[in-house]
């Protein structure tokens, strides 16, 4: 929970009304007046116009003048550091270096006192680059916050040593190690050499791109027109024959082969051993 603290005059006032957070600045009475005044002429327009959101706004700034300065509340110092805690308890455990940033709130804002500050993700949650953190108040006056995160992530990642082609098997002399911010690789990239080589790049590559999950496939380990064992399987029962492949492979790939014994073309998974199972 943020620590509370005493609200001079002079700092500023927020209110949610609808979901939106209205700050005021807290400049004393005479100001306050005078805002007010300014916000009711707005007003009179908005009665003409049917824009409620001024007339709204003219109500919470009255009410902001309202509040007594000496209540207890939030400051916006210690928002700030409870998001920056959050965010770095929810990193990935691999993660002990990255720098948080977070986007507000402006430093003197004050917010109402809050029972128990309730923080969580706003949509998608990625450990590895930028977020938004709500953090709600319920009780005793709800409010509610959205601070975008940024993350900067330093850590070893696997890079292209010099250009490279489609389709090229790496080896280790295809790859280096370097320190580079992995915000945006959106955890994809690699950081040990030993998790491409033998991999095949899905396309070309410039010097010192990283190297990520995404880009790379399995190797071939059926070739078109190579005897290949194909097991039907089911219930329990596993039946081998011979079969001619008619297309290339990769595990897990579905690909065409041919029966030897019936000749009947069927399709079936390539194992990692190069054999292929079709289930019956």
């Amino acid at each position: 929970m943020a620590k509370r603290e005493e609200a001079p005059a002079s700092h500023s006032k927020a209110l949610l009304v609808n979901g939106t957070l209205f700050a005021f600045r807290g400049y004393g009475m005479g100001n306050c007046r005078a805002d007010v005044g300014t916000m009711m002429k707005r007003t009179n327009l908005a009665r003409h116009s049917g824009n409620k959101a001024v007339a709204s706004c003219t109500a919470l700034l009255l009410l902001a003048c309202s509040l007594p300065v000496s209540a207890a509340t939030e400051s916006a110092e210690a928002i700030h550091a409870t998001v920056t805690r959050f965010v770095r308890n929810h990193l990935p455990a691999n993660i002990s270096n990255a720098k948080i940033h977070v986007d507000g709130p402006a430093p003197g804002l004050r917010f109402p006192a809050c029972d128990h500050l309730q923080l969580g993700f706003f949509g998608y949650s990625n450990p590895y680059g930028n977020q938004t953190v709500t953090v709600s108040c319920s009780s005793p006056s709800p409010w509610r916050l959205y601070l975008p995160v940024q993350l900067a992530i330093n850590q070893n990642v696997v890079v292209a040593a010099r250009p490279l082609s489609a389709d090229r098997v790496l080896s280790a002399a295809d790859l280096s190690v370097v320190q580079r911010d992995t915000n945006g690789l959106g955890g994809n990239a690699l950081s040990n050499p030993q998790q491409a080589i033998g991999q095949v790049l899905r396309f070309g590559t410039l010097a010192g791109q990283p190297i990520t999950t995404s880009m790379l496939n399995a190797p071939e380990v059926v070739r078109a027109g190579e005897q290949v064992t194909l097991y039907a399987e089911g219930d329990g029962i596993r039946i081998a024959t011979i079969a001619n492949a008619i297309e290339n492979g990769r595990p897990g790939q579905a690909i065409l082969v041919r029966n030897v014994q019936s000749g009947r073309v069927i399709r079936g998974t390539v194992t990692a051993n190069g054999s292929v199972v079709v289930p019956f």
